[in-house]
C-alpha cells in the first residue's frame, strides 16, 4: 500500500532554512577557485628573500659534488658562457636599477606585504608588467650560464618560475581588487613576461631619475649576485686546475671592490657619511 508523507510544518521549514544559511551544510559548498594559490603567493612574497636559500644550498652542494666537470659543449663554450652570463646578469641588474629609479614611493614594494599607492603603467611598466622580476630572471639566468650544467638549469628555472607563478598571481589579485577595470585594461595591453617593443603609454612614469633611491635599493642584490658570480668563476678555475696566482689576485681584487662598494652604499643609506 502506498504511504503518504505528511507535509512539513511551517516551523520545520523555517528551522531548515536557518540551518542552511547558518552554514551547517557548508561542507557541500566548493571553495572559491584560486584562493589557496593566492594565499600561497602572498606567503611566498612575504618570505621571498629567504625561500631561495635552501635552493642555493642544494645547487652549491651539487656544484661541489660535480668537481667542476666541463658542461655541454666543452671548455670553449664554458668560457664563452661565462662572458655571456655576466652580460645577461648585468642587463638584469640594469633593468632593476632603471625601474627602481623611476617608480614612485609606495609602489613596487620590496617589503614583506603587497602595496600599491598607484598603478604603475608607464616607463618600464609600459613594456612589461613585471620589470623587476624580469630583471631577477636575467640575473638568475646569467649565474646559471656561468655554472652551465643541465641540473642547474632544471632546478634554477624550475624554482624561479614555480615561485613567481604564485607570487604574480597574488599580486595581480591584489591589483585587480584595488584598481578594478584600470588594471584589467592594462593587463590586456601589456604581457607579464614578454616585453612589447612599443610602450602602451608613452608618458613618463615620473619626472627625473632618482639615482640615490636606486642605489639604496639595489646595493644588497648587486653585492649578492656579483659575489656569487666571482665564487662560481673561482670554483670553476680551481676545480679544473686553472686558478693561477694572477687569476686568484684578480678575483680577490674584484671581490674587494664589490664589498667596498657595498659598504660605502650601506653607510650612505644609513646616513653615516653625512655625520660629522
Amino acid at each position: 500500500m502506498r504511504q503518504w508523507r505528511s507535509k512539513p510544518s511551517e516551523p520545520s521549514l523555517r528551522r531548515g532554512k536557518a540551518a542552511f544559511t547558518a552554514g551547517r551544510f557548508s561542507a557541500s559548498c566548493p571553495p572559491v577557485p584560486g584562493t589557496s594559490s593566492i594565499g600561497l603567493g602572498r606567503a611566498l612574497f612575504r618570505f621571498r628573500s629567504f625561500t631561495p636559500v635552501p635552493v642555493l644550498a642544494l645547487l652549491g652542494w651539487l656544484l661541489f659534488r660535480s668537481r667542476g666537470e666541463v658542461g655541454p659543449g666543452g671548455p670553449e663554450l664554458d668560457s664563452a658562457l661565462n662572458l655571456l652570463g655576466l652580460g645577461v646578469a648585468l642587463l638584469g641588474q640594469a633593468l632593476r636599477f632603471y625601474t627602481l629609479g623611476l617608480v614612485p614611493e609606495g609602489t613596487s614594494g620590496q617589503g614583506s606585504s603587497l602595496e600599491a599607492a598607484a598603478l604603475n603603467t608607464r616607463g618600464p611598466y609600459a613594456h612589461v608588467r613585471n620589470p623587476l622580476y624580469l630583471g631577477n630572471l636575467g640575473i638568475c639566468l646569467g649565474l646559471m650560464l656561468v655554472a652551465h650544467a643541465e641540473w642547474v638549469y632544471a632546478v634554477g628555472l624550475g624554482f624561479f618560475f614555480g615561485e613567481y607563478f604564485f607570487i604574480v598571481r597574488a599580486e595581480e589579485d591584489f591589483l585587480r581588487q584595488k584598481f578594478g577595470p584600470a588594471f584589467e585594461d592594462y593587463a590586456r595591453k601589456v604581457a607579464r613576461w614578454l616585453p612589447r617593443l612599443s610602450p602602451s603609454d608613452s608618458a613618463p612614469l615620473r619626472l627625473g631619475f632618482d639615482v640615490p633611491r636606486a642605489l639604496k635599493k639595489e646595493h644588497n642584490p648587486f653585492a649578492a649576485w656579483a659575489s656569487g658570480f666571482l665564487l662560481l668563476l673561482g670554483w670553476e678555475l680551481h676545480s679544473r686546475g686553472g686558478l693561477t696566482a694572477l687569476r686568484l689576485w684578480l678575483l680577490a681584487s674584484a671581490q674587494a671592490l664589490v664589498l667596498a662598494a657595498f659598504a660605502v652604499l650601506k653607510a650612505y643609506k644609513r646616513g653615516w657619511l653625512g655625520r660629522g
